[in-house]
This record gives structure tokens, sequence and C-alpha cells, in this order.
């Protein structure tokens, strides 16, 4: 499955291998944890998760009277729902695989969050699951070098995080590094500056400007670093160095 493909018919085969996988290794190895279930189960919930979603695309895109979700905010709730549910059932069976010691099965699984969150941020959902996503999004960014296909992905993680949750964007609390909205919004600036594609550092450097202030300075501090470290082309540098200037110079206006 790519990273953009939203195929739940692969989603809920991928899903029954995996799941068969983590049963016999659970079964040769049953691990007591109080706070999840069984592989199988966990795994039922997810192919049942994938049949409600084609049930929700074939009620609201394949019929002929022309109905959308933009029609229909009273399932707006419903969708967002359906969406961290398949997440949150993801992240258990990638956390079995962790604790299994199956480590490409659990990136497989935390692959899978991609789609999940790409469809419901395109059907009108909002996001709270979002670590198993931000942590593929990571993942596959640091294997390629490609300014087209880090573009593609700058485009997909403006789609999710445009689609988090009001309560994650509110970033409240702010005692944890590591949290998934901070997390993806730097990654995202990280990745944005690797396309080499100034329109796109300008949005995404923008949005850290807003969403967040506090570490805008530094992100910027450590951009302008990297940029003239790697020797990353002077146009790439101009734009890091606008930001840099902007954030980290204060009495220049």
């Amino acid at each position: 499955m790519s990273i953009v493909e939203i195929d739940l018919n692969a989603l809920a085969d991928v899903v029954t291998e995996v799941t068969a996988a983590l049963d016999q290794a659970y079964d040769d190895n049953p691990i007591e944890h109080s706070e999840l279930e069984r592989p199988q189960v966990i795994g039922e919930n997810l192919k049942q998760f994938a049949q409600m979603v084609q049930h929700v695309d074939a009620q609201y895109h394949g019929t002929s009277d022309g109905k959308s979700r933009e029609a229909l905010p009273d399932k707006l709730q419903d969708l967002s729902q359906l969406g961290d549910y398949g997440l949150a059932q993801l992240a258990d069976l990638s956390e079995w695989a962790g604790l299994l010691e199956l480590e490409e099965l659990q990136v497989t699984l935390d692959e899978l969050s991609i789609p999940i969150a790409l469809w419901t941020a395109r059907n009108i959902g909002s996001l709270q699951e979002l670590r198993n996503v931000v942590d593929a999004l990571s993942r596959i960014a640091n294997q390629t070098q490609d300014p087209d296909f880090l573009a593609e992905l700058s485009g997909i993680m403006d789609e999710i995080a445009n689609a988090a949750a009001p309560q994650v964007k509110a970033d409240e609390d702010k005692s944890h590094a590591g949290r998934p909205w901070r997390m993806l919004n730097l990654n995202h600036g990280i990745v944005a500056t690797r396309t080499h594609d100034p329109a796109i550092m300008e949005s995404v450097f923008e949005q850290i400007l807003l969403r967040l202030p506090e570490d805008a300075p530094t992100f910027f501090r450590e951009g302008i670093e990297q940029v003239e470290a790697i020797d990353y082309p002077g146009h790439v540098r101009e734009v890091m160095e606008k930001y840099y200037q902007m954030t980290n110079n204060p009495t220049l206006h």
C-alpha cells in the first residue's frame, strides 16, 4: 500500500495477514497484558472498521443523487469517531507487535495509520490519535532524499495537521516535548526544507510560527545551521535566513 493509497480492501487483507502472524507469535509466547485485548480480537475490530468505512464511502460517494458529506453536518462527529477508532485499534495491534518483538510487522502497522488518517481528513473528520501517524510519517521521510516525493509527503502532513482535533491544535499541555502535535509540525518543517521548494517552505514555516511560537526560534536557528552545514541551494538558505532573522532578531523589522 503506497503512502497516499486509501484502499480499504487492501487494509483488510493486510490486517488479516498481520493478525495471523501476531496470533501465532502470541500462542508461542502468551504475554500477559491487562490493557490490551488479544491480537485476534483487535484484528477483527479493524476488519469491522474497514467494512464501516467502505459502507460510508458507498453511501456518500457512490450515490446517484449526489449526496455529499458537506450536506450532512450531523455526520461529522460520527466520522471523526470512526477514524480515531481505527487508529486506536491499529495502535493497539502495533503495541502487540512491539511486545512480541516483531519489528517489521510493527512498521507495517504504523504505516497503515497514514491512509486511515488521510481518509478521516478527507471525509471531514478530525483526528486525536496522532502518535503512530506522526512516527510513520517521520520514518518514511527519513528513507528518501527525493524532493518530489518529499513535496507529496509535505502535502499529506498538511492535510493531517489541518484535520487534527481542536483540543490537539490548542496544544495547552506543553509539558511533554515529544507530544504528537509538536513533533508533527517540527517534522513538517524539516520535510518542507528538504523539498528545496521556497513556496512549500514559506507555507509550512508560517504554520510553525502560529502553532509553535515557543519552538520557532530554536527551530529556525538550528535550521540555518543545517542548511549552511549541508550546503543547501542558495534559494533554500534565503528562505531559512528570512525566518531565522524574524525569530532570532526581534529588533529587525
